[in-house]
Formats: C-alpha cells, structure tokens, sequence
C-alpha cells in the first residue's frame, strides 16, 4: 500500500474538483439554447486576453471577436479608423473609383475608334480632310484681312485728304477706322485659333494611329504620319506667350516690323502693328496682333504677307522670309535679357 504525503493529497483533490468543475461547464453550455448571449473576446494593449458576456464602453470602438456558446468564432470586429486612417481610406476609394472610370472610358473610346477606323489609312485620310477644310477656312479669313487693309487704306486717305483741306474728320469716318482696326484684330485671333485647332487634330491623329496599332497588335514603326503640306506657313511658327516685360517687346515688335516691311506703316496701335497691303511682286507687309488668351497673358504674334501672285507667293516661301518669321521668337529672349541685366545693375 502506497503512503501519501498531504501535499499529494491536495494535489490529487483539485485536479478532481477541477476536471469536475471543467465537465460541469461544458454541460451547461451544451444545455443552454443555440440564441443564448454571446461571448466576447479582445486584447487590451498590453496583450492580455479578456473574455465576457459584455463589451466594455472603452472597449466599443476597439477590435474584438464574437463567440457563440460553443466558444466558436461567429464574427471579427475590427477596431475603428482613426482620421487619418479614414482621411487615407477615402482618397484610395476615390482612386479605385477614379480608374474605374478612366478605364471604362478608354474601353469606350476603343470600340468607338475600331468602328471609325478599318486602317492606319483611315486615320491619316481622316485626319487630312479635317486639315484642308480648316485650311480654306484660314484662307476665306486671309481674303478677309486683305479687304479689311485696303478698306481701312481708303479711310485712312480719306481723312487725310479732309485734314489737308482744313476740314474736320467726321465721327463716323473716324469710327469707321477703329471698326476695321477692331475686325483685323479679331480675324488674326481667328486665324491662331485655326492654327491650334489644326494642331490639336494632328496630335489626336497621332495618338489614334498609336492605340490603333496596340489594339490591332500592329508593329510600331515610329515613323511621321505623312501629310498634305498646304505651302503656307502656321501663325504658330511666329506666336509668342509673353511673360514679362510686354511694353518692351511691343516696342521691340515695332522695330521689327519697321525693319522688315518694304511697305510703309499703316496703323500704329497699342494693340496691332500694320504696314500697308502689298502692291508690287517683291513687296513683304507685316502685322504684329496683341491680345490677352483665355489663361489672362499676352499673346504677340506675325503675320507676313506677300502679293496675291505666283512671284508674291513664291517669295514667302523663300528662306529670306521663313528666317523673319523664325527671327521673330528671338525678341522675346533678348527682352528677358535685357531686363535681367537691367535687375543685377539695380542690384549692384
């Protein structure tokens, strides 16, 4: 027979009370109905485990785990966003949202361009047609500018001849003028915005032939799509954004314009430059526009004219006047230039 110790004894005992008490509470949850309360389970921040059949006010907005009355998981709270936690959250939403609809839009603007385009013969056909017809559009504006000059000559001739006599030019005469000043204005502003509008269509071509030959699995030969050339040149050749120092490029644009012309000054403004309108095969007028675009700067640009002839359109296609024209860009750096020069002397 074997002695126990006291110690022994104790030991002996709990462990039957334990698994008892263990078998007891296993019972009891076995009895109790499958709608009976919930358990809950969390961590506090020191890493120590909690269970109870009720969340803790400090606890409600923290994660935590659900049980049934089996101990089995019924569901996983997460714990509550910070501000910059859902700051973060919404700006990825707006993101994925943002994606969604860009691809949405390129897959729509691919089933459009496949049903409008067969070929990379389509695209550049397309594209040619769209530039001949805004191409007669600059031309009609051109003829338009033309009679607008030779209109505002004869005013112009007309006061004269009144002043020479002593006699006073009529409000009329004079409003006339500044209606023909205003109407060769708004022509060149038309004439760049045909002029952008022609670069815009070739820059939409060409995007076109590029995602065309992705969609088509076509190799991509990176060459130039070929063009129509018209023989005239782009007012953009000659446009010029003015940032700084504006009233020393308009009097630079002036000299310029003096320089270059072989016909005389017609109109001399704070808005437009004009010399008279070609009358012989050699001659070359120039008009220098000033006007504000649509972002509030100052846009400065050159128009060259020759006569309507063959000799007349043969000399503006000549290297002599394609350099007047290129030469007219260069204005712009010598008065930024200048006024930096003119900034470090203050300075010193």
């Amino acid at each position: 027979m074997v002695k126990l110790s006291e110690t022994d004894v104790r030991q002996m005992i709990g462990t039957i009370i334990m698994r008892n008490l263990l078998i007891l509470i296993s019972l009891l949850l076995l009895a109790l109905p499958a709608h009976a309360a919930k358990l809950y389970k969390w961590v506090d921040e020191n890493g120590k485990v909690f269970y109870s059949d009720r969340v803790p006010p400090a606890q409600v907005s923290k994660g935590r785990t659900e049980l049934d009355n089996r101990g089995l998981v019924l569901e996983k709270v997460n714990a509550a966003l910070t501000k910059e936690e859902q700051a973060k959250e919404a700006e990825l939403e707006r993101r994925r949202k943002e994606q969604k609809e860009l691809a949405a839009a390129q897959k729509k603007a691919d089933r459009v361009l496949l049903r409008t385009f067969r070929s990379e013969d389509d695209i550049v056909m397309a594209r040619n047609g769209k530039l001949v017809s805004i191409d007669a559009k600059i031309q009609i504006v051109r003829g338009s500018i033309r009679r607008q000059k030779y209109r505002m000559a004869e005013q112009q001739l007309n006061a004269a001849n009144l002043e020479r006599k002593g006699k006073r030019v009529s409000k009329n005469l004079l409003k006339q003028i500044d209606n023909l000043r205003g109407q060769i204005r708004g022509d060149y502003k038309l004439l760049i915005a045909h002029e952008q509008m022609k670069q815009k269509i070739r820059e939409r071509a060409a995007s076109d032939l590029v995602r065309f030959r992705q969609l088509k699995n076509l190799e991509s030969t990176g060459e130039m799509l070929p063009e129509k050339k018209s023989g005239s040149h782009s007012l953009l050749e000659t446009l010029v954004i003015c940032e700084q120092g504006c009233d020393g490029l308009w009097e630079k644009a002036e000299g310029y314009v003096r320089k270059h012309s072989t016909t005389r000054m017609q109109l001399l403004g704070k808005r437009i430059i004009m010399t008279k309108s070609p009358v012989k095969d050699n001659d070359v007028s120039l008009t220098v526009s000033r006007i504000e675009n649509k972002e509030g700067k100052q846009e400065f640009f050159l128009d060259v004219q020759c006569k309507d002839s063959t000799p007349g359109e043969i000399l503006c296609n000549s290297p002599r006047i394609n350099e007047v024209r290129l030469g007219f860009k260069t204005l712009q750096a010598e008065v930024v230039s200048q006024a930096g020069e003119a900034a470090e002397n203050n300075a010193e």
